[in-house]
């Protein structure tokens, strides 16, 4: 929770810094107007230029943006696939983001415009019983409210917006979004890591999945074996994605679920990637890992290559705060134009 507000203004004063990626933004409202490393800036200018035109998938936006990623659809799910991919921690970028606010629509849409591969997600239930996308339990550091989520109804919830005072562009229409909204604006565009950590209620995340026809697009993402079990005992066609930190863990897991085998393994970032990443592929399947200490480096100083070796070490997605410059990294940048 702290993390943005003590390195908000370095963030800043190493875009600033760094002038190979550093050039301004024009005004168009293509994607391939994107810019440098970006940073937090303050809406309505005087920070460094926005990394994307917000106009894109802020409250200004005019229309909903498409696909436009080159990697295939089939290969989010599919776990032979060997393409390198990148998933946005909650939505376009966590707490280090600086596109939209976290767990918002506008973070979806930002992931789209991007091209990114994944968004990660932070459902949890209302007090009557309805999943809101929100990472904290309490209200109080992203939205104008105050208290426990569990302890609001979903209208009180409703009322709120979101705070991201720091990040270029409108977004004053943005409220806390169900994770059914989260699902239907990505259906079709991005594939969605349900993390089911964050609540119990199994039976609401698969209803959510299956109301909104994405069974496709979601993935029912846990560390815990046992929430895997209950939702593909409810939805048989459900995709999953498990989560390690050794090597024996992997054994485990993948022969526990071996008739329902993961689409991807989630590897602990503590974890020794020389231990675990090879019994992942021995499997034919794909390690997953988080880069936020990465991320933390790569937007100070603008030097990507720490997530090239993340890849060399053999992982084959990242999640990230800063998917931008995974992409840059990647050489995946700018992202496509929208038609």
């Amino acid at each position: 929770m702290w993390i943005r507000g003590v390195i908000g203004a370095l963030f800043a004063a190493a875009v600033v810094g760094c002038s190979s990626e550093g050039a301004p933004a024009s005004s168009s409202t293509s994607a391939s107007t994107a810019t440098g490393g970006g940073g937090a800036g303050g809406a309505g200018g005087g920070g460094p230029a926005p990394v994307l035109d917000p106009s894109l998938f802020d409250c200004t936006a005019t229309r909903a943006p498409v696909r436009v990623s080159a990697t295939p659809v089939g290969c989010a799910t599919d776990p032979t696939c060997t393409a390198k991919l990148v998933c946005g921690h909650r939505g376009a970028g966590g707490e280090l983001g600086v596109l939209a606010p976290e767990d918002s629509l506008a973070a979806v849409r930002a992931a789209i415009v991007l091209g990114i591969d994944f968004v990660e997600t932070d459902p949890r239930p209302t007090k009557d019983g309805v999943l809101v996308n929100l990472h904290d339990p309490e209200l109080d550091r992203t939205t104008d409210g105050t208290g426990a989520v569990s302890d609001r109804t979903l209208a009180e919830i409703r009322a709120l917006h979101l705070e991201s005072p720091d990040t270029p562009g409108d977004f004053s229409c943005e409220g806390v979004p169900t994770l059914e909204e989260v699902l239907e604006a990505a259906k079709g565009k991005v594939h969605v890591l349900v993390d089911a950590n964050k609540t119990d209620r199994v039976d609401l995340l698969v209803a959510a999945i299956q109301k909104t026809g994405t069974l496709d697009w979601a993935i029912f993402d846990t560390s815990s074996v046992d929430k895997i079990d209950a939702a593909i005992a409810l939805e048989p066609k459900l995709v999953t994605m498990i989560r390690i930190a050794t090597a024996a863990e992997v054994a485990s897991q993948l022969g526990h679920f071996a008739a329902h085998p993961p689409v991807i393994v989630e590897v602990d970032s503590s974890s020794d990637a020389a231990e675990v990443v090879p019994p992942i592929h021995a499997a034919k399947n794909r390690a997953f890992t988080d880069v936020f200490a990465v991320d933390l480096g790569a937007g100070l100083t603008g030097d990507g290559s720490g997530y090239g070796a993340k890849y060399a070490a053999g992982y084959d997605a990242l999640q990230s705060d800063r998917p931008d410059l995974v992409l840059r990294a990647l050489g995946r940048w700018p992202p496509p134009a929208q038609p």
